[in-house]
């Protein structure tokens, strides 16, 4: 547990605003509305913000201290020099700026930061915010060449990781654990699914929202969350949609989002003869997501692979059923008939006919709901603190002794923090005695005035 006033590092490559748009960062973000008074940020600017410095900042309605470790133009062309290796430079960069704070634990949410961050000294919460091997479909080809290496380094850098969490369906992290080959035990991964904020996603008025954006009344909507990349399968959308106007007439696909392939599915749209019935809205905050999915009829995922998605729960708090490829994830949250489909194949017909019949479930809107209400912020935040003992609010009694025990400053920390850690390095291979002493130890320093008294000062 942390002592009072002490600050949590949340780290993550985004400005915790709107970039870079994805389930990264909304799940940033709904850490900061649950524990922001207990967060400082380590993140990236995207405008004229100081960088290398720590300061304050208004986030989520609340006042956190956050450093920008560089600077990033919000663009949906493919970098010179990729996100993830740019931000991992930048952290080594700042490490002592960072460090500087104070801070003893952080929240971590991609395999770069957990790398850049292994030997740090930190007791660290791992989020496995996808399970995948991200460099097996990177843009970049001379990155896929290093797939191998990075899975490898990626994996270990998690195993030093006090607690792991992974936003992904059990059998997907089943997987993950086969493919670190021993690095990860199976009952120290959590699942752990992310959340929706059900004050921000609600059904509202349909038509007064398609007024709004300038969508047709009568033709059915589809709408589309989510970065547009390969990964993201916006080509099947395209043949899908397709295909649903040949075989049941009008039909509009909206987008609500931007990234690097934007460009490309605006061309192929054009190709199809779809222009017209595509719309792709550009970068968009939360207000205006919810305002698009208020507008829809249905929901349209074609990921190729796929965490927990916060876009399918943002959709499915708004009221709309879903129609997706079985991804991790959705097949968890889509009950099949009730509040969606699920499409087992890549096939453009078949996800065209399960999207016209996504059109005629009744039951929708409830069955949406009780799923969406499982996975709430308040939930994910009683789950968190759970789990992870520094995001616990209470604050116990602090010990009545002085020193260093085992790298603890004992007069900063509470039993809690300690039999925490110590337990940590017992699961690193440390001395399970020696470990085991030091949590005796505490537990008669806290009973024996005078073995405290013994402890007082040492070194």
């Amino acid at each position: 547990m942390t002592g009072t006033g002490e600050r949590i590092l949340l780290i993550e490559n985004c400005d915790f605003r709107s970039f870079p748009p994805g389930g990264q960062l909304t799940f940033a973000r709904h850490l900061i509305r649950a524990f922001g008074d207990r967060l400082a940020l380590v993140g990236i600017a995207t405008n004229g913000e100081p960088v290398g410095c720590w300061r304050e900042v208004n986030l989520e309605g609340r006042r956190v201290p956050l450093l920008a470790v560089g600077r990033t133009r919000p663009q949906g062309a493919r970098p010179l020099i990729p996100a993830r290796l740019r931000f991992w430079l930048r952290l080594q960069r700042y490490r002592r700026r960072i460090l500087a704070l104070g801070a003893r634990h952080a929240i971590v949410l991609a395999p770069e930061t957990i790398m850049a961050v292994r030997n740090w000294g930190l007791d660290v919460c791992y989020h496995f915010s996808g399970v995948e091997n991200p460099l097996v479909s990177s843009r970049y080809r001379w990155a896929r060449l290093l797939a191998s290496w990075f899975d490898a380094a990626h994996l270990e850098s998690a195993r030093r990781a006090s607690l792991l969490l992974a936003h992904a369906a059990p059998e997907a992290i089943d997987e993950l654990v086969e493919r670190s080959g021993g690095r990860l035990a199976r009952e120290r991964v959590v699942w752990f699914p992310t959340c929706v904020d059900l004050n921000g996603f609600r059904a509202q008025v349909q038509a007064a929202a398609r007024a709004e954006l300038g969508l047709p009344a009568a033709e059915p909507v589809f709408v589309a969350v989510g970065r547009i990349s390969r990964t993201k399968g916006w080509d099947l959308l395209l043949e899908a949609l397709a295909s649903f106007r040949r075989e049941f007439g009008k039909g509009v696909l909206v987008f609500v989002g931007d990234g690097e392939d934007r460009g490309q599915l605006e061309a192929q749209a054009r190709s199809m003869k779809l222009n017209g019935a595509v719309k792709v809205t550009g970068l968009q905050d939360p207000q205006q997501v919810a305002r698009w999915l208020q507008a829809a009829d249905v929901a349209v995922f074609a990921s190729r692979s796929e965490g927990w998605s916060n876009a399918m729960l943002e959709a499915l708090a708004s009221g709309k059923p879903l129609v997706s490829t079985a991804v991790s994830g959705a097949c968890e949250m889509i009950q099949p008939g009730r509040n969606g489909f699920l499409v087992q194949n890549r096939d453009a017909g078949t996800f065209a006919r399960a999207m016209r019949a996504a059109l005629d479930l009744p039951a929708a809107p409830e069955a949406c709901f009780e799923v969406a209400r499982r996975y709430s912020l308040e939930r994910m935040a009683e789950a968190h603190r759970a789990l992870w003992p520094p995001l616990r609010d209470a604050v116990c009694e602090r010990v009545g002794i002085a020193g260093w025990i085992l790298g603890s400053r004992v007069e900063s920390v509470t039993p809690a923090d300690v039999v925490t850690r110590v337990i940590g390095w017992a699961q690193r291979a440390a001395s399970r005695y020696v470990c085991l002493a030091t949590v005796y130890s505490l537990m008669l320093a806290r009973e024996h005035a005078g073995y405290a008294a013994a402890l007082n000062g040492a070194d």
